[in-house]
């Protein structure tokens, strides 16, 4: 009886550990991702470049938005943890 239960648990054992699916790792990419789609001009220089144009007087009343240009330049526009993920891998 207890080498029947033995049994019946490693097959139950061995049937859902093999059909468990391995999760893939998409880091990279959506980062590459983000870089194209949200980095105006291609860089941080171009990007912030842009912001400048886009809003030569910082005042009160624009200053939220400038603020947010140039703080998405510096997120976005940042490719030190896309070559930290590239040579870890």
């Amino acid at each position: 009886m207890n080498r029947l239960f033995v049994l019946v648990v490693l097959c139950f054992v061995m049937i859902f550990s093999t059909s468990c699916q391995k999760r893939e790792d998409k880091t990279v990419e959506r980062n590459l991702f983000t870089f194209l789609l949200t980095c105006t001009g291609g860089s941080l220089t171009a990007c912030n470049a842009d912001c400048a144009a886009k809003y030569p007087d910082v005042t009160g009343d624009n200053y939220p938005a400038a603020s947010t240009c140039f703080s998405a330049c510096s997120t976005n526009c940042n490719l030190s943890t896309t070559l930290l993920l590239l040579t870890n891998k």
